[in-house]
């Protein structure tokens, strides 16, 4: 596949795979056989030239299924003779580098850039200050993606009724507004 992406004039193949966590949900043989199956996008010796691969997870991963559901054991029942590459890619699961959480300022960042490009889509100039974004914001949560969705859903608020209720997200992450409305001078 890397040389096709070569032939159409790419450098090569850059593939992340978001959501790999979701193997801890897989039976034990099947969990142990996908880790031989990163192998094969992990290591240069078993990937195709030119392909570079990223795995996401979460970061309880190591503890909540590595050790959790004991794979390394698991791995001396399933596969006594033939550990690796499984061993060596569970080996780099626990040491993988985790990713630190964004700060106050990076999150206002991004919701700024959100303000901007609401503004730019629908052509308006919506001028709230990271704060009141922030504060617009904050009952959607601490995960950047929700604090993303309660802004979008503030801001089309404002561009569309001038004013703007709270927006909240339960626990099944459905959105649920409030009755209380200011009104976009009030701001």
């Amino acid at each position: 596949m890397a040389h096709l992406f070569q032939q159409l004039g790419y450098h090569g193949w850059v593939i992340l795979v978001d959501e790999t966590e979701l193997i801890g949900r897989l039976g034990k043989k099947t969990r142990l056989n996908a880790y031989r199956n990163m192998a094969d996008f992990i290591f240069p010796d078993r990937c195709p030239e030119t392909t570079f691969t990223w795995f996401a997870l979460s970061a309880s991963y190591s503890e909540d299924v590595i050790e959790g559901k004991h794979e390394f054991e698991n791995l001396e029942t399933v596969f006594p003779d033939q550990p690796e590459p499984i061993r060596t890619v569970l080996n780099l699961l626990n040491e993988a580098e985790q990713l630190q959480p964004l700060t106050r300022d990076e999150i206002n960042e991004v919701l700024m850039k959100i303000q901007d490009f609401h503004g730019r889509a629908y052509n308006w100039s919506p001028t709230l200050s990271a704060d009141t974004l922030a504060r617009a914001t904050q009952s959607g949560g601490y995960l950047l993606r929700t604090k993303i969705r309660a802004a979008i859903e503030f801001l089309d608020q404002l561009y569309q009724y001038g004013k703007a209720g709270r927006t909240t997200i339960n626990e099944l992450g459905e959105e649920t507004f409030e009755e209380e409305v200011p009104a976009i001078e009030d701001f």
